[in-house]
């Protein structure tokens, strides 16, 4: 029922490119309107632990109703927070110290810019929060602009609109809900609290906290790619990367995720990517007219260092790989649907030889 009630699109091979992309593109493109989906059509499934209030703030940390509690009373500023903290959490004091925000003019922006001076009704930092019109509001609203597949729709498409995520036991819930929700409700998931560092940000490594693992094996591609066994043996000399310049200023050996999925610093992932077919989806002609721009656009990026000629060679390989496994991908399913037709889906029958 996933496929037809989320995509609605039939079970079969989609020639076009069409069937299997526009229904989910249709539904979810970019941050809902007013304010995150939640809690969602499934959440009489979903059971939460208490960590996910700092994985879903707005949601879950920053409401009257729900905030944790504090013995903490009174209002404090950045210097109180600062003295205070620096015996609680000195790790944490340390970090800020070092940051662009501790050495903004013409005053530093500070615990209670972020967190608010109340310590009854401390709030924990939302995208939004660094979305405001006098701090990132240029890199939110390009965040936002993504659709299915990038850092914009992780959280609300596959965490709350999706039951196959979220009627699981909350315990294996969670390690899917960190990533799935970090990148589009928290941008320290991408430049660390509370140093805020654009040049951790840079790193390919940033992205490895989420991008890996058996069923997104993106930092494993990429790593042992000859364009990831570059950036490994070069990343520490600053002649072949300077994570110092911005991303519109790089000029490095070899791409790292950043310098292709960010190009020039914009902040919507999805802009300069390739074809999004996964979730059964995998069918989805990837070298289908419709995806021509998409093609052009990323053969652009190539060509910092490659001939075109080059890129689009490389880029239909791909695709044609990725039109196998998709083959492969439905005939397995199909033999698993026979099984479970001819009653043979229990995967320990008690007549098990």
């Amino acid at each position: 029922w996933v496929p037809h009630e989320v995509y609605g699109m039939p079970g079969d091979p989609d020639n076009s490119g069409k069937v299997f992309f526009s229904g989910l593109y249709a539904k979810y493109m970019g941050y809902p309107e007013g304010a995150p989906p939640y809690p969602g059509k499934y959440s009489r499934f979903w059971r939460t632990l208490p960590a996910y209030r700092y994985y879903l703030p707005d949601f879950m940390y920053n409401r009257d109703e729900i905030r944790p509690s504090n013995p903490i009373k009174g209002q404090f500023r950045l210097r109180e927070c600062l003295g205070c903290h620096s015996v609680v959490t000195p790790g944490i004091v340390r970090d800020y110290e070092k940051s662009a925000h501790a050495k903004a003019e013409p005053s530093p922006t500070g615990c209670d810019t972020c967190h608010g001076n109340n310590h009854q009704k401390l709030l924990m930092p939302s995208s939004k929060s660094c979305g405001v019109s006098d701090c990132h509001e240029e890199q939110y609203v390009q965040n936002a602009q993504g659709g299915i597949g990038s850092h914009a729709s992780c959280a609300g498409f596959a965490q709350i609109e999706c039951a196959w995520s979220i009627e699981r036991p909350p315990g294996d819930t969670a390690g899917c809900t960190f990533c799935h929700t970090s990148s589009e409700e928290r941008c320290s998931t991408c430049h660390q609290r509370h140093q805020f560092d654009p040049a951790i940000a840079r790193r390919s490594e940033q992205c490895k906290t989420c991008h890996w693992g058996k069923d997104h094996r993106d930092w494993e591609a990429y790593d042992i790619s000859i364009h990831g066994v570059v950036y490994q043996v070069n990343k520490n000399d600053p002649s072949n990367f300077d994570f110092s310049k911005k991303l519109s200023d790089a000029d490095y050996v070899g791409p790292t995720c950043q310098y292709c999925h960010l190009r020039g610093g914009h902040h919507n992932v999805q802009r300069l990517s390739t074809v999004y077919t996964s979730m059964g989806m995998s069918n989805a002609d990837r070298g289908a007219p419709l995806w021509k721009e998409k093609r052009d656009t990323w053969v652009s990026v190539c060509d910092d260092c490659h001939s075109p000629r080059f890129a689009r060679e490389n880029l239909q390989a791909m695709d044609e790989a990725c039109k196998d496994a998709g083959l492969k991908y439905t005939e397995t399913f199909k033999v698993a649907e026979n099984l479970q037709l001819d009653g043979m889906g229990e995967p320990m029958p008690k007549d098990l030889a």
